[in-house]
């Protein structure tokens, strides 16, 4: 029975219901309407929590995706992680997070147009559009398309600015100067630097940036005082010591460079980059055991540091130690399998030491990663030359000459050299050229052009493109070294004099420099500046058996038999045994008529088991 309230509503209802209507129906097709009513809005009121839950769970699948795709690449499973970030993507298209670690992947495995498209979904869709932005802009920067780079820095920095984002600005002036320098607009992007310390002055990054360009200029002074400025600002700053210490060097001051090296070890925390860069300056010096220990200090202080892996395996196999250096070469390619730097050294020492199928197979590998990598055509190409097959050399030189990284001008010089060979000099010549018009000029690069002017008689070039490389790269002691002897060999002995010192400040270890230099200084009658040399190669080398030979041999000539003789029995107690020494000896002593002495010094000559090769400068 219905209450009154209920009959109310029930009469109001059937009074309201059209004449022309069946009464019955109508009143049964409200009901149901309200019914959908009440079931709409519950569906609206209740789900709240449900949807966020329901967001919440999406959340963390994409979070647990991005972790696994990461982990994968963290051990060189790329394309697991590939597959892994592009079903993400799918599933997720609005996720620009998503969208630009799988255009990272896709930029650092080749796909370029792949990568480029994603880059474009990830600054559409990221709510931090500028890192996106940014990102494209680096992996434009990388494949040499300054101009849409800088159009995607500047789109970046407008939103950045709007934002009020002051670090992502910094961050923003400091790659798109950085992509200036690359591009060589240095006084842009010293504008852009500027612009940076104006908005911060004690940025250190930007400080240091700042500082490498002033030096790249030419300008030490100010680029020195930058360094101290960072230093100031902060005393634990290991890359303005480092940057402190290499411009020391650069300069020849190797006393200031040590003292800034050992000022940052003092300061700073355990610093890997700053320990490798002081190991490569001794190394660069031939200070083994010394670029050894500071190897190891960098990697004690990251066992990971890459360089610190690639420099120590590199030290340790030129010093003979191959196993150990191959060794940590694999090392950092377990650690990054992708790294085409550790494989191309490896590939390098096994074909040195004849595993030329193995060689093969990593270059192969480095090539399937970047098939336009000039150092690894470049080495194809010398593995070619050396079995006689020299049209296969230039296949691959040629290859690699169409690449833009720095082994490109190796792949020139290798063409070049061919091409001579073949007695095409003036093909040889314009290759030389090309290459020099193509990328900026290497200190090899110059050098090896200069070795042919030389080789073919244009003495005046030669001496110009050993200027050039030595503006190239200041440090380089073969530079200085063979620029000293093609003034030698001009006759230009001041101009020799200076380059064999500057080569001696650099490389003091070098037993040729003393050696060369000795014999330039005898020849012109200077025999004390000869002696000295000569004296003082000993004693900085004095496991070099040829440099005591020559010493030897010189005070023969001036009739110094006594100190000759010293001289012949102290390099004979050098061990692996030098037969050109023994055989000079044997061939002294018979001069002075002590016949049965030489038979026995030529017979310990003649019983060597080590065969040396050797050619007097």
């Amino acid at each position: 029975m219905l209450s009154s309230v209920h009959g109310e509503q029930w009469f109001s209802t059937w009074s309201s219901l059209k004449p022309h209507h069946s009464g019955h129906l109508q009143l049964r097709q409200h009901h149901a309407s309200q019914r959908r009513v009440a079931r709409l809005a519950c569906s609206c009121a209740v789900p709240k929590p449900a949807k966020a839950a329901s967001h919440a769970i999406r959340q963390q699948a994409q979070k647990q995706l991005v972790v696994d795709a990461k982990g994968l690449a963290s051990r060189g499973m790329t394309q697991e992680a590939l597959q892994k970030l592009r079903k993400g993507i799918h599933r997720w298209p609005r996720n620009g997070y998503l969208s630009l670690l799988t255009a990272n992947l896709e930029a650092k495995t080749g796909n370029i147009d792949a990568a480029r498209r994603l880059y474009a979904v990830a600054a559409a869709h990221s709510l931090k559009g500028t890192i996106s932005l940014q990102a494209w802009a680096g992996f434009e920067v990388r494949q040499k398309n300054y101009a849409k780079a800088y159009e995607l820095f500047a789109q970046a920095l407008t939103q950045s600015t709007a934002s009020g984002d002051t670090d992502r600005q910094l961050s923003l002036f400091k790659a798109w100067g950085d992509a200036k320098v690359l591009d060589t607009a240095l006084e842009e992007a010293a504008d852009l630097y500027a612009q940076a310390l104006a908005l911060q002055p004690d940025s250190l990054s930007i400080i240091v940036a700042t500082a490498r360009l002033k030096e790249k200029c030419g300008k030490t002074q100010q680029a020195h005082q930058l360094y101290r400025r960072g230093i100031v600002v902060d005393p634990q700053h290991g890359p303005a010591y480092v940057g402190l210490a290499l411009l020391e060097s650069n300069q020849g001051n190797y006393g200031a460079a040590q003292r800034a090296f050992q000022q940052g070890a003092d300061k700073c925390p355990p610093h890997a980059p700053l320990f490798n860069a002081w190991a490569a300056m001794e190394a660069d010096r031939s200070n083994i055991t010394r670029a050894r220990a500071l190897y190891e200090l960098a990697l004690e202080a990251d066992p990971h540091h890459l360089q610190s892996l690639l420099g120590l395996g590199s030290l340790e196999a030129r010093a003979g130690s191959v196993d150990r250096g191959l060794g940590l070469l694999r090392e950092g390619l377990r650690l990054q399998p992708d790294n085409k730097h550790f494989r191309h050294m490896i590939a390098q020492w096994q074909r040195k030491h004849g595993e030329r199928e193995d060689a093969t197979a990593q270059l192969q590998q480095v090539l399937a990663k970047d098939p336009s990598s000039g150092h690894a055509w470049h080495t194809l190409g010398q593995m070619a030359e050396e079995t006689g097959d020299l049209q296969e050399a230039v296949r691959c030189y040629t290859e690699g000459s169409h690449s833009s990284d720095s082994g490109t001008l190796l792949c020139y010089e290798g063409l070049a050299g061919v091409e001579a060979f073949w007695g095409n000099e003036a093909r040889a010549r314009q290759l030389f050229q090309e290459g020099s018009s193509r990328l900026e000029g290497t200190s090899r690069f110059y050098r090896g052009w200069a070795q042919f002017e030389k080789k073919h008689g244009d003495l005046e070039r030669a001496s110009e493109l050993f200027a050039m490389a030595a503006t190239a790269a200041p440090t380089d002691a073969r530079t200085w070294l063979n620029w000293a002897l093609l003034e030698r060999r001009r006759d230009h002995y001041q101009p020799a004099r200076k380059c064999f010192t500057k080569a001696m400040e650099l490389s003091p270890r070098n037993p040729y420099i003393y050696l060369t230099w000795a014999a330039m200084e005898a020849k012109q009658g200077d025999f004390e500046k000869a002696r000295q040399l000569y004296s003082q190669g000993c004693t900085v080398c004095p496991r070099t058996p040829a440099l005591v030979m020559e010493w030897a041999l010189f005070e023969v000539k001036r009739g110094n038999y006594f100190k000759a003789q010293q001289l012949f029995r102290q390099g004979a107690r050098i061990e692996p045994a030098h037969p050109p020494l023994l055989t000079a000896w044997a061939q002294f002593e018979h001069s002075q008529g002590q016949h049965q002495e030489s038979k026995r010094i030529q017979a310990l000559a003649d019983a060597c088991d080590t065969q040396v090769v050797y050619r007097r400068l």
